[in-house]
This record gives C-alpha cells, structure tokens and sequence, in this order.
C-alpha cells in the first residue's frame, strides 16, 4: 500500500509541480515508500533482506511516475 505514495505522487507531483521540485519530492516519496516497506517487513513474515528488491522494484516506479508527470505536463502545455 506504501508503495502507492511514489506511483501517484510521483504522477501528481511530475505534472503540477517544478521540474526541480517534483524531483525532490519524488526521491522523498520514494525514500519513505522504501523504508516503511522495509521496516514493517518482519511484522508481515519477511526479513529485511528484502530490500534487496524493494528498493529496485520503488525506483522503477518512481522514474516511471514522475516521467509520466511529466509526460502529462507537457500534453497539457501543447494544448
């Protein structure tokens, strides 16, 4: 559910925010998404060993999102 924050945020903040802006907020939303997943992972029967996915699977969806954002600004710009 965590990993929602940088799909969406990502997407919303690519395409209302700065260009710089939405890239800060991007590496935060990403960051807190990655380290909520991985602390709560023994109370979910896993260990912290699987930051070794978690974190390339948030980044993934990180880049995608805000490049989605960003794809969105530029449609609404050229219309």
């Amino acid at each position: 559910m965590s990993l929602l924050l940088p799909l969406l945020g990502g997407v919303l903040a690519g395409w209302l925010a700065p260009k710089r802006t939405a890239i800060l907020l991007q590496v935060a939303f990403a960051v807190v998404a990655a380290t909520v997943v991985t602390a709560s992972a023994p109370k979910h029967g896993e260990d912290y060993g699987i930051v070794v996915y978690v974190v390339p699977i948030t980044v993934v969806v990180s880049v995608a999102a805000l490049y989605a954002g960003f794809v969105l600004r530029r449609r609404r710009a050229a219309a």
